[in-house]
């Protein structure tokens, strides 16, 4: 893997860590979970826009697992032009 992809990488294992992330994902969560609650969805416009609204906090939510899944794809991919620069 490249300095920069892997600055990249590290760069957001970083922000990550930080107890305010920490604390922003876990506010986000508590809002999605209150916003997939159907029980006071006025209409279907209102269930769409709230499927819009918890879709785009899960995307925040699950971002550290979504890096974690595109550096071990970087590092995997780095590993096998290595392996074919070795035969």
């Amino acid at each position: 893997m490249n300095t920069e992809l892997e600055t990249y990488f590290d760069n957001y294992n970083e922000l990550f860590n930080h107890n305010g992330f920490k604390q922003l994902v876990q506010e986000l969560s508590n809002n999605a979970t209150r916003l997939a609650d159907i029980q006071t969805v006025k209409d279907a416009e209102d269930l769409h826009f709230r499927k819009g609204q918890v879709a785009a906090l899960a995307s925040v939510i699950n971002l550290p697992d979504t890096i974690a899944a595109a550096r071990e794809q970087a590092e995997a991919e780095s590993e096998e032009v290595e392996v074919e620069v070795d035969v």
